[in-house]
C-alpha cells in the first residue's frame, strides 16, 4: 500500500492504470496502527540492545562508555520515524526514506504481490493437507490384535 501511494505521489499517471487503482489490502486502520507500534517497541528494544553491546565493547577495551544522549537521540530518531508513519497513515500519500524512480516502485509492487500470491497458496495448500492428513489417518490404522 505505501509503495503504491508513494508510486502516486512519483507519478500520477499509475493512478489511473486499474492495476494500482483499487485498494488491494484488507487490512483495517486498526490493525494497521498495532502492526506500527509492535514494529515501534521492536525498534526500541533493538535500539537499547546496541546500545548496551556498544557500551560492553568499549569498557572491555578500556575506553570511557557511551552517555544516555546517544541513546536518547537513537530514541528520538525512531520516534520520529514512527510520528511521520502515523502522520501519513490515513493521507494516502506516502514518503520514502530515499526516492526512488517510478520503474523501480513498479518492480517492488509487482515483487510483494508474487510474495502474497505465493503465501496466500501456501496457505491453501496447508489447509488442505490438513484435511487430507486426518481423513487418512482414521482410515489407515490397522488393529494390531
Amino acid at each position: 500500500m505505501k509503495l503504491r501511494h508513494a508510486l502516486f505521489v512519483a507519478d500520477a499517471k499509475y493512478k489511473k492504470q486499474k492495476k494500482y487503482a483499487e485498494d488491494e489490502s484488507d487490512l483495517d486502520e486498526d490493525a494497521v496502527a498495532e502492526h506500527e507500534e509492535q514494529c515501534k517497541a521492536r525498534e526500541v528494544e533493538k535500539a537499547e540492545k546496541k546500545f548496551a553491546k556498544e557500551n560492553e565493547k568499549l569498557v572491555d577495551e578500556g575506553k570511557p562508555a557511551q552517555d544516555k544522549d546517544v541513546l536518547s537521540s537513537r530514541l528520538s530518531a525512531i520516534e520520529d520515524e514512527f510520528a511521520r508513519l502515523e502522520k501519513e497513515r490515513g493521507t494516502r500519500k506516502a514518503t520514502l526514506k530515499r526516492d526512488k524512480p517510478p520503474e523501480k516502485l513498479v518492480e517492488a509492487i509487482d515483487r510483494l504481490e508474487e510474495k502474497i500470491k505465493a503465501f496466500k497458496l501456501q496457505m491453501v495448500d496447508r489447509e488442505a493437507g490438513k484435511e487430507v492428513a486426518l481423513g487418512t489417518s482414521k482410515i489407515n490404522y490397522l488393529d494390531p490384535r
